[in-house]
Parts: structure tokens; C-alpha cells; sequence
């Protein structure tokens, strides 16, 4: 008779309930039984030693999880968000197997979960002995499990993604599949804020995601006309606007912060004899000393577009401090939104590694990567009024996922080719202090899918130092992960 496998954790709430649902889930699904759970509170060692060990939590309230970290089989770093993954034999029982999955906090345990789902999981019908054994490749719980030992912690304290907020179909699958990936912020950008936006927020929250709503500084779609009408009296107004926007439509919802644009996004470094640079700065600079002033807490992004202002660094550079930039369109893919843009890629490097401590040694750097799916501007209409986010029928986004893998297998192909330069640019901004790096990644069917480039991006957020082939390699047999089929 096989020995039953137990699941062991030291508290089933939030971020620790998330991992342990989706722990108990792949593992039933490979046993193909119900996995029986207890607190490691209300369970002694003796109970446990004929059992498969299945430990969850953290080691400071899990005594089997301190246990495993006494014998050096657990690592975890103390860093925010770390964890340590260990399979091998109990430490109950040498007879016996133990997966132990421990975490520096909430977040941690579960991004150790995902790791182990993604990771482990992944690879484990892979290995020797498994691929043409076809009863183990659907049961190989029902053999010794390799062993494995990993600990790990972000690279890029701020892993996002970027999107508007009307192609975001399903918020429960997108926050979901934000979670599996291990990246933790998203800015939603809208027209109006939606109205079930408190309850985005909330479910946004239970998986460990930041939710930073975005919206317009003096800016629409005309980047020119916005700046041209920038006088005294518009410039009163628009601050006035924004700081009702804020109060009376975004603060109440929960959120983490927000994201602001103000007519950068052109190639032009002036318009009508006004330096761009100076306009923005000092636009910037007013609004959001009066939105810190009554917030003082408030996490402000400024989107900033580099193509009509890296050439006025000088002036850039006196954007308070307090509000944190994220550099768009700095050159090369991957702040292009095509793959196959490389050309300038040393320069645009170059431009990174000046732009990291621009402000100082303490700036915290800020980009928007790009080269995935974008929105489709020929058919783009602005909203004139509030409506409901991410609620949309399951025929729907099947029949949109359709549409949108004609594209995926295109940027699928200019990813496996230039994945390279992703890395090297994500290595440069992990090496800055405290980085926030989000992707734009809007109407792309992600509540759906998670297409390879997505957790291509998402890992290397964690592991920028990794070999391109064999993160490609590892990433592709994630059983979360997707190829486009079309």
C-alpha cells in the first residue's frame, strides 16, 4: 500500500490561503484523491512519519518548516517576497517523501507555490524515466520525486504589467494569471474610472497584486494641442481637476497609487518656442506638490515618453523626487513595440544605465517595456462615461483569444529570436535601487492565456542573470503557459 501524502500548513488566510488552494490543487490533481490538510499547531511528529509530506507556510509558525531550515534543506532569503523550495526525503521519516515550501512573508509563500507549480511541475514529466512511461506521466506522485532545492527573490521590486482598462475582460483571471506569473503591480489606465472599481481593487489585493490607476494630466490625444493650451488660467483648472479626480473617484476604490501622462509621447522637443521638458517639469512638479501635500503618502508614476525630452535631461532631472518616472519609448526593442526593432539597442542601454540614478543615487527607476499587444487604434473610441471592468461571457473571450493568436504568433517568434534584449535591459534596471518595471500587455487576452512571451518577461524579473535558451526551455514547459495556435 503506498503511503498517503499529507498537506501541512500554519495558517489558511490571504496570500498563504491562495497558495495552499492552488498547492492543493495540482497535487490532487496528480494523485487523483482528496489531500488531506492540518495545522502544523494541532499535529505532533510521531502522526506524521508514515505520511508524504506536503509543508506550506513560513518558518517562524511552522515548527516542521523550522525544522527542515535547522538541517540546511530551507533557505529563505529575508529579503520581501523570497522563498525556499525543497524536495527530497522527509526530515520525520528517510522512508518518506516531503515537499516544503516556506516563504519570508505572505507573498513569498505563495510566489514558492507558483514556483513549485510552474517550475517543478513543469519539468517533472520531463525528466528521465517519466516522458514514455505513460502511467507515471499522469500519476508521478506515485514515484520518488527527483530532488530539488531553490531559493530566490526578485530582482525587480515592482513587477508589472500595463493595460488599459476596457480590454481587460475578466479582472478574476487577470489578477489570477498576474499572480501565477509572480509579478505584483499593474497600472490600469482609463478614460473613467470604472464602476466596480473597489471590487478590482479587492480581488487585485488578494493575490497579491497592486493595483496603481491611471488618467491623464492635460492630455488627451493631442499631445501638441494639450501643450499649446497650457496657460495660467488652463493650468489652474487642470490642477484643480486632477485633484477632484483623485479625491472623489480614485482614493475611495483602495488603490495603491496612481499614473498620470502629460503630452510627452511625440517626437518633438518643443511646440510653439515651449520646451517640453521645462512645460512637464514644472506642470509635474505643481500638481502633484499639491496631491502630496494633502497625500504625503500618495505613490505617484509619471509616465514620461523619452523621445521628446532626452535631450533636456538637465531639466528632467528637477522632477520631485517624490514622484516616481517610468520611461517609455527610450529607443530599441523592448521599448518598442516591435521585436524585430533592434537597431540602436547599445544606445538605448546606454540611455538606461543614465537614466538610473538621474535623479540621484536613490532614484527609483521606472520603465514601461513593450513588444507585446497593444490596443487596436483604428477601432479605439474614448469613454464619456464610467462602466463596468472585466466583466465579459466566456464565449466572448474565447471567440477574442481567437483573434488576438493571429498576432501572438508573430511577437511569439520575434521573442524566442530577441529574447536577449530583454535581459540585458531588465539586467541593467535590476542593478538600480528598488526598480519598478511594468510591461504593456493590453487586450491580450491574458485572463485567458498566458502566452510565453508574458512569462518569459515575468521570469526575468526574478532572474535577469539567466542563460536566454535555457529560460526559454524551462518557461515553455510551465503547465500554465501557452503557445499561440493559429
Amino acid at each position: 500500500m503506498k503511503a498517503q501524502w499529507m498537506m501541512v500548513i500554519d495558517t489558511y488566510e490571504g496570500l498563504a490561503k491562495k497558495a495552499a488552494d492552488t498547492l492543493s490543487g495540482v497535487v490532487s490533481g496528480y494523485l487523483r484523491e482528496v489531500l488531506p490538510v492540518k495545522y502544523s499547531a494541532d499535529i505532533q511528529a510521531e502522526s506524521l512519519r508514515g505520511s508524504n509530506l506536503l509543508i506550506l507556510g513560513s518558518v517562524d509558525a511552522n515548527w516542521l518548516l523550522a525544522s527542515c531550515a535547522e538541517q540546511s534543506l530551507l533557505r529563505v532569503p529575508e529579503q520581501p517576497e523570497s522563498f525556499s523550495v525543497y524536495v527530497g526525503k522527509s526530515v520525520l521519516n528517510p522512508d518518506r517523501q516531503m515537499i516544503a515550501i516556506a516563504g519570508s512573508n505572505p507573498a513569498g509563500i505563495l510566489y514558492g507555490c507558483m514556483e513549485f507549480c510552474n517550475r517543478y511541475c513543469g519539468d517533472l514529466l520531463f525528466r528521465e524515466g517519466y516522458l514514455w512511461d505513460e502511467r507515471h506521466f499522469d500519476a508521478p506522485f506515485d514515484r520518488a520525486l527527483p530532488h530539488w532545492q531553490v531559493s530566490r527573490s526578485p530582482a525587480v521590486k515592482d513587477r508589472g504589467i500595463w493595460t488599459w482598462g476596457h480590454v481587460l475582460y475578466d479582472y478574476r483571471g487577470f489578477f489570477e494569471n498576474m499572480a501565477k506569473l509572480r509579478l505584483n503591480t499593474v497600472v490600469i489606465w482609463n478614460d473613467h474610472v470604472p464602476l466596480n472599481a473597489k471590487d478590482v481593487v479587492a480581488y487585485a489585493h488578494s493575490f497579491g497584486v497592486r493595483v496603481i490607476w491611471g488618467f491623464a494630466w492635460g492630455w488627451d490625444t493631442d499631445c501638441k494641442e494639450a501643450i499649446a493650451g497650457l496657460t495660467g488660467d488652463a493650468i489652474c483648472k487642470l490642477k484643480e481637476t486632477v485633484l477632484r479626480t483623485y479625491e472623489t473617484q480614485y482614493a475611495p476604490t483602495g488603490a495603491d497609487g496612481i499614473y498620470f501622462q502629460s503630452f510627452t509621447e511625440m517626437t518633438e522637443s518643443s511646440v510653439g518656442g515651449m520646451s517640453v521638458a521645462q512645460t512637464v517639469t514644472e506642470l509635474v512638479n505643481d500638481i502633484a506638490g499639491q496631491l502630496l501635500a494633502r497625500y504625503p503618502g500618495l505613490h505617484i508614476q509619471f509616465g514620461l515618453h523619452a523621445t521628446s525630452v532626452k535631450e533636456h535631461l538637465d531639466i528632467i532631472r528637477l522632477v520631485d523626487k517624490r514622484v516616481h518616472i517610468l520611461w517609455e519609448d527610450c529607443g530599441a526593442f523592448p521599448y518598442n513595440y516591435r521585436t524585430d526593432a533592434v537597431e540602436g539597442f547599445e544606445e538605448t542601454l546606454c540611455l538606461t544605465e543614465a537614466l538610473l540614478t538621474l535623479r540621484g543615487e536613490e532614484e527609483r527607476f521606472g520603465a514601461v517595456l513593450k513588444g507585446m499587444l497593444n490596443l487596436d487604434w483604428n477601432s479605439f473610441t474614448h469613454f464619456t462615461e464610467g462602466y463596468i471592468l472585466g466583466e465579459r461571457t466566456s464565449a466572448y473571450i474565447r471567440q477574442r483569444q481567437q483573434a488576438k493568436d493571429k498576432i501572438w504568433r508573430t511577437v511569439q517568434a520575434g521573442w524566442l529570436q530577441n529574447a536577449a534584449y530583454v535581459q540585458k535591459t531588465v539586467s541593467c534596471i535590476a542593478a538600480g535601487n528598488d526598480p519598478i518595471v511594468e510591461a504593456l500587455v493590453e487586450d491580450a487576452m491574458l485572463e485567458n492565456r498566458i502566452m510565453l512571451p508574458v512569462a518569459l518577461y515575468a521570469e526575468l524579473l526574478w532572474t535577469p542573470e539567466a542563460d536566454v535558451a535555457e529560460l526559454i526551455a524551462q518557461t515553455a514547459k510551465f503547465p500554465c503557459v501557452s503557445f499561440a495556435n493559429w
